[in-house]
């Protein structure tokens, strides 16, 4: 790796504690367990003080401390003046460590800019534009089944298929599916995201406890689930539509964290009269009280 036996001496401690291998020093390697292998491989490169250092989906392994250690150093090292290539799927880690990112499809650069532009160039990628998303039989994996999902909408108040919703309107979501035979169990809800991949709520059309037990046995036939967005909740911007369909730690039938995208218009929302932009994705019409003291 480069080091000399001294250096390797006097990083050695910190290399074990880093990666938190201390109760495993007699255990071979080749005994180590994939995330602990990257976890090692990890401590070791950060440690090697390299010029360039390449970090590849290190984030899908380890605990939430080991993360929060990576993510820590990354940025430790890029403060120094080095340089750090990161690779990854997680939008709010590159958000946080990078300045500059490059977007690659099939191995080909097909954009690079500044971090934000160019993770919003990636999530709005491939989506439809219409309000409607349609799955066609190919994206359906066999072991889905019985549960086969046929779309999913966002519309208005007047019930109208729609991309862009004002913030002081409710928007409706449903989604339609149909059933070969029952599942017992089913739940069927969305995530809904930031274009940057954060999380602003998850909701399942059985959260309801009593109508959980009511549906406790979904038979087979087509349904539509639907919820509502309640007006004055969600920020001006541009949001994701995530399907989840399954019986809780019994069975996964379908999921598409990235089913479809719609814009929400910010016109007449609470404090439009100042002419400055609202952070987080929800923008509340809280009840304030005054009172002079």
């Amino acid at each position: 790796l480069g080091m000399r036996k001294a250096e390797i001496d006097r990083k050695f401690d910190a290399i074990v504690a880093f990666a938190g291998i201390e109760r495993l020093l007699e255990t071979p390697v080749k005994r180590y367990s994939s995330g602990m292998y990257v976890r090692l491989a990890f401590a070791v490169a950060a440690h090697l003080e390299p010029e360039i250092l390449v970090v590849d989906e290190v984030l899908a392994v380890g605990d939430a401390e080991f993360q929060r250690k990576c993510l820590g150093k990354m940025s430790d090292v890029a403060q120094e003046g080095r340089t750090v290539l990161f690779v990854s799927h997680n939008m709010s880690a590159i958000l946080r460590l990078t300045e500059e990112t490059i977007v690659l499809e099939g191995g080909r650069l097909v954009y690079r800019a500044p971090t934000p532009q160019a993770i919003d160039y990636y999530m709005a990628a491939g989506f439809s534009q219409s309000g409607e998303r349609q799955w066609r039989s190919d994206e359906i994996p066999a072991d889905a089944a019985p549960f086969c999902p046929l779309a999913i909408r966002v519309q208005d108040s007047q019930g109208r298929v729609i991309d862009t919703m004002r913030s002081v309107d409710p928007v409706t979501i449903e989604i339609e599916y149909q059933l070969s035979s029952a599942i017992t169990g089913l739940r069927v809800g969305i995530y809904l995201l930031t274009m940057r991949g954060e999380y602003v709520f998850t909701s399942f059309d059985t959260d309801d406890p009593e109508q959980f037990e009511r549906l406790g046995a979904r038979q087979a036939g087509r349904y539509i689930s639907r919820c509502q967005v309640p007006p004055n909740l969600l920020n001006e911007g541009r949001y994701i539509l995530g399907v989840n369909a399954s019986s809780f730690r019994i069975k996964r039938y379908f999921q598409d964290e990235h089913a479809l995208a719609f814009n929400i218009d910010g016109t007449g929302a609470p404090g439009k009269h100042w002419p400055e932009n609202r952070l987080g994705p929800i923008r509340p019409a809280l009840q304030w009280v005054i009172e002079a003291l």
